[in-house]
């Protein structure tokens, strides 16, 4: 294995640690859409899949814009050798979101 798949593996790992004990993850959470929820699920299971890039890619358009992590795995290549990668960016994404979420209507 590549030291840069290590790394994405651990970080990934880490990565999805830190999105589930995330102090704002019940809401935001609950403010997502169910296709957007129904893929984090599978990326906090697993890393990025042929089927899960198709998935995003068959969102509706409002869910798309609202949840960016959907968009990077939508755009993603299936390329298994990049997979960690991909993941790697799109847990990147959604702590971001979380970090910087703010409920709707306030």
């Amino acid at each position: 294995m590549k030291a840069t798949n290590v790394k994405d593996l651990i970080d990934n790992e880490l990565k999805r640690v830190q999105i589930q004990n995330h102090r704002n993850f019940p809401l935001w959470y609950k403010a997502l859409d169910p296709y957007a929820r129904q893929a984090l699920k599978e990326i906090l299971i697993e890393d990025v899949t042929l089927e899960l890039i198709l998935f995003a890619q068959n969102a509706p358009k409002p869910e798309e814009g609202e949840s960016e992590f959907l968009s990077v795995i939508a755009g993603g290549n299936p390329n298994p050798e990049i997979a960690r990668a991909l993941t790697n960016e799109a847990l990147a994404g959604i702590l971001f979101g979380l970090d910087n979420f703010v409920k709707r209507g306030n």
